[in-house]
């Protein structure tokens, strides 16, 4: 009884969030929020690296 009622519940959650937006704009705001956080913070990532540490190229990948 009382998994049914969660389960309603969750339902009832879907449908009030797509009843006046769909899920559509919801995934696109959603996307670009991300993928806008994202980038802000990819400026900083490396911001404060030790200039001592000896870095290496990436190798490239061997043809078959």
């Amino acid at each position: 009884m009382k998994r049914l009622l969660i389960e309603m519940a969750i339902i009832a959650a879907v449908i009030a969030f797509g009843w006046d937006k769909p899920f559509g704009a919801w995934v696109g705001q959603t996307s670009n929020t991300v993928n806008a956080t994202f980038d802000e913070m990819g400026g900083n990532l490396q911001k404060n690296q030790d200039q001592s540490v000896r870095r290496y190229e990436a190798r490239p990948t061997p043809r078959r």
